[in-house]
């Protein structure tokens, strides 16, 4: 027979478990240990997959020349990540600010921002690389493939969504946030300038949507 304490401790784990902010915390993770594992380094997976040529990274990891070699990479890129300490940072920000969201809006709407703001950080990366082959010839075959990787940019989109432009812009600056970092500055751009449109889609939407 199952005390209280325990029947209360087994819910609780429950309701977390329910939460969109652990379940893709969770997905991020598995996702990165499963990647480097099979690739044998935890420390920088993605780049030793380069070096290696590993099928899996390469088929899943958005590469454009100048527009993405495989068009399901816009998804499946933000689910990989170059080392521990990019995972660290974006997991970090995203259960602090997933948190603050999940008190504003459903758990659909939660997940359509998780989603529709990290493929709109992609094709923001997307649209850089086709600008500047337009006008300069970069990426081309003799300079490679332009590569990115990380859910930076639905991690600004859910900053945006939750909290809104000025608050995101006041954690910029007070933590020294580089949203220029690691060549993504479009994904995050990207990402955050589509989170503020949910935000106010969410608003226009007849929901009581207050940031902090």
């Amino acid at each position: 027979m199952e005390s209280a304490s325990q029947s209360e401790g087994f819910g609780r784990v429950a309701t977390y478990l329910r939460s969109p902010t652990i379940i893709i915390t969770i997905i991020l993770i598995g996702v990165y240990v499963i990647v480097a594992t099979a690739v044998g380094d935890f420390a920088n997976p993605i780049g030793t997959s380069e070096n290696n040529g590993n099928l899996l990274v390469l088929l899943l990891m958005q590469c454009d020349a100048p527009t993405p070699i495989f068009p399901w990479t816009v998804l499946t890129t933000i689910f990989l990540h170059a080392g521990i300490l990019h995972i660290a940072g974006n997991l970090l920000f995203l259960l602090l600010f997933g948190f603050i969201l999940e008190g504003q809006v459903t758990k659909n709407q939660w997940f359509a921002t998780f989603f529709i703001t990290g493929i709109s950080g992609s094709l923001s990366f997307v649209a850089l690389d086709v600008v500047s082959s337009g006008l300069t010839g970069f990426p081309s075959p003799s300079s490679g493939l332009d590569c990115a990787v990380g859910a930076s940019g639905a991690v600004y989109g859910i900053m945006g969504t939750a909290v809104g432009l000025k608050v995101v812009l006041l954690l910029i600056f007070l933590l020294g946030l580089n949203i220029f970092a690691g060549g993504g500055t479009p994904a995050h751009l990207g990402g955050l300038v589509a989170g503020l449109i949910l935000r106010k889609y969410w608003s226009l939407g007849g929901k009581s949507f207050r940031g902090i």
